[in-house]
């Protein structure tokens, strides 16, 4: 009976302390190498009101008013007010399995509807701004000067894999960019 009740003891006590441990946990971010890096567990509050917990690869604090969605596909939406920004396409290929000498123009590379997250190229992790490609495979952001990545692509899928693409935005006018898009057809 002793051993029962001290066992029911040291299970209630150890079952306390992985709870206490696990609820003062602070939040891990990715540091240089792959390696986590701790960041403190403190919040913020945005000009919008909410909250925010500090993210990344430098524990900042990223309020969601940093980021836009335009209503429309291909819209001119992105961070204002700014007269420069990022145009482009984001097509897809190849789209037959074999490809032809010459080629087979029903074999082109077809425009794609997709999302579009833009990061500053001096920290590549943090997207400040988002959009999508339109049917047509277009689309268009208004961007303070400077640069930045761009990654294009289905969320949660595999395919089409699109590699990253950097752009420099001057202080008027848009940067055009095309992003190619791997469909995985061999």
């Amino acid at each position: 009976m002793k051993t029962s009740a001290l066992i029911g003891v040291i299970v209630v006590g150890l079952a306390g302390a992985g709870v206490f441990f696990l609820s003062i946990a602070p939040a891990q971010a990715p540091g240089p190498g792959g390696d986590s890096v701790a960041c403190t567990a403190d919040a913020m509050q945005c000009t919008d009101g909410s909250y925010v917990g500090r993210t990344g690869p430098n524990c900042e604090f990223v309020c969601p008013s940093a980021t836009t969605t335009p209503p429309t596909g291909g819209g001119g939406g992105g961070i204002l007010p700014y007269n420069s920004g990022i145009q482009g396409v984001v097509m897809a290929g190849p789209t037959c399995p074999v490809e032809r000498d010459p080629p087979d123009p029903a074999c082109a590379d077809k425009p794609i509807q997709t999302n579009i997250w833009i990061s500053r190229k001096i920290t590549p992790q943090q997207v400040i701004a988002t959009t999508y490609s339109d049917a047509n495979g277009a689309f268009q952001i208004l961007l303070p000067p400077g640069d930045y990545v761009i990654q294009a692509g289905p969320s949660g899928v595999p395919l089409p894999r699109c590699g990253d693409t950097s752009a420099t935005v001057g202080a008027s006018g848009y940067t055009v960019v095309a992003i190619s898009c791997d469909t995985g057809i061999r």
